[in-house]
């Protein structure tokens, strides 16, 4: 035995989750230790350095492919990670899907890792990866599904840089997971009749719930930036079949973000709840 596992065992770090082990939280893999989170959006690479206690030190944000920027970047990001760990938010080339009756056996999240299709039946496409946010009242399921393809050439150029991933995750749709079970914990905001939305740097997903019950969902990723008419094409529905006393309940990745300056106005007369808090996207991936 090397003085290294000595020295883990006798500081308990021996017993403590992988660092790529994703049954666990982030905080719970790095307790104690730096590390570095990468959102890949359309053209637009952001990072967040993440300090010893899990607080938020540094952000950037350029624009380029990631390639590109992991070309300029990768030593920069791999000097605030433990041994080169860290995470990535894919927020372009994924759509999130509402579901019916998707298989609940105990498991079933490792199943969904290993063989998805026994999870998904007939939607299952060897060219995605998918990931399930179970709605935990009715039957319905939100379905992300991403390309396969992407991930592994993140994968590649991640290990080019010296870097491997702990997390590879869909932002957006970790924001709106989030979204839902803040609102489910909430009895008055669940019983409300509500259009929720979360945006991530061009991308968008909305959700109808009415006491409870998710209703209708759509979702585009990588829109162009300034693309108002396809974000008024996507909420229309969503409006015409609201009431005066349905309430909308945003979230963006950060405070007077670009949905909020450019297109609340097209809810209307609709009550307009913007939730977001600073370095929203960071403060999620790195709790959770």
């Amino acid at each position: 035995m090397e003085f290294k596992d000595i020295k883990e065992v006798l500081t308990f770090a021996a017993f403590r989750p992988e660092a790529d082990n994703p049954r666990f939280s982030w905080s719970q893999r790095f307790p104690k230790k730096k590390s570095t989170i990468v959102n890949i959006s359309r053209g637009h690479v952001s990072w967040c350095f993440l300090n010893k206690k899990g607080e938020i030190e540094d952000t950037g944000e350029p624009d380029g492919e990631f390639p590109e920027v992991a070309g300029m970047m990768g030593d920069h990001w791999h000097s605030h990670t433990e041994d080169g760990w860290g995470g990535i938010s894919l927020n372009n080339r994924f759509i999130i899907s509402l579901e019916h009756n998707l298989s609940r056996k105990k498991g079933w999240e490792e199943e969904l890792r290993q063989n998805p299709k026994s999870v998904l039946g007939t939607k299952h496409d060897r060219s995605k990866r998918y990931a399930i946010h179970h709605n935990p009242e009715t039957s319905a399921s939100l379905l992300m599904a991403c390309d396969d393809s992407m991930v592994k050439t993140i994968e590649e150029t991640m290990r080019s840089r010296n870097l491997r991933p702990a997390r590879i995750c869909v932002g957006l749709f970790a924001m709106t997971a989030n979204l839902l079970d803040r609102i489910s914990s909430d009895s008055s905001m669940k019983a409300q009749d509500l259009i929720l939305v979360t945006w991530l740097d061009n991308s968008l997903c909305v959700i109808r719930q009415k006491g409870g019950q998710w209703q209708e969902l759509r979702c585009r990723s990588g829109l162009q930036p300034g693309d108002e008419a396809t974000v008024s094409q996507m909420l229309r529905p969503f409006i015409d079949g609201a009431d005066p006393a349905t309430r909308v309940v945003l979230l963006e990745d950060t405070q007077n973000g670009e949905f909020s300056r450019n297109y609340t106005s097209l809810f209307g007369n609709l009550a307009v709840s913007d939730i977001t808090e600073e370095k929203s996207l960071w403060s999620i991936l790195s709790k959770h």
